[in-house]
């Protein structure tokens, strides 16, 4: 192996840690956003379960349920800005992981390439050490007849 293709094989190495490192930033960028999705849709749920009740409540329970709806609400309003800002930060993870697996490939094509080329070069020289062959002598024809 030449310089060139150990070079390229470190690069590789390189860039595959990259593409590892995107991927598992990819991962915890979509866990968030699942994770808060969930507590949205579990907020929404608290909400539409907090129902009044048929016939005479008390003062203090209809405050107390009038109290929690306000707070479930405004919960939810202040999760709306986390999830805009988790689905920007899955999305740019996912054009990281991206780029970087397409690095990677181009890494491994490249580092192909030159090992191919290493090979043909090594085969080219071992041709090149060879002893030569003194040939038997031979005619040789040359049109129109003998020499």
């Amino acid at each position: 192996m030449n310089a060139r293709t150990a070079r390229r094989k470190r690069i590789i190495r390189v860039r595959s840690v990259e593409h590892q490192m995107a991927e598992a930033h990819l991962a915890r960028a979509t866990g968030e956003l699942a994770s808060l999705v969930e507590l949205s849709k579990r907020l929404e749920g608290l909400r539409t379960d907090l129902a009044m009740a048929k016939g005479a409540v008390a003062g203090r329970a209809l405050n107390t349920i009038g109290e929690l709806g306000m707070r479930l609400d405004m919960a939810k309003e202040n999760l709306a800005a986390p999830l805009v800002n988790a689905g920007i930060r899955r999305d740019e993870a996912g054009m990281l992981a991206q780029s970087a697996m397409v690095k990677e490939e181009s890494a491994v094509r490249l580092y192909e390439r030159s090992r191919k080329s290493a090979e043909a070069e090594m085969e080219r020289r071992s041709d090149a050490n060879r002893p030569h062959r003194r040939r038997a002598m031979s005619l040789r024809l040359i049109e129109g007849g003998a020499a």
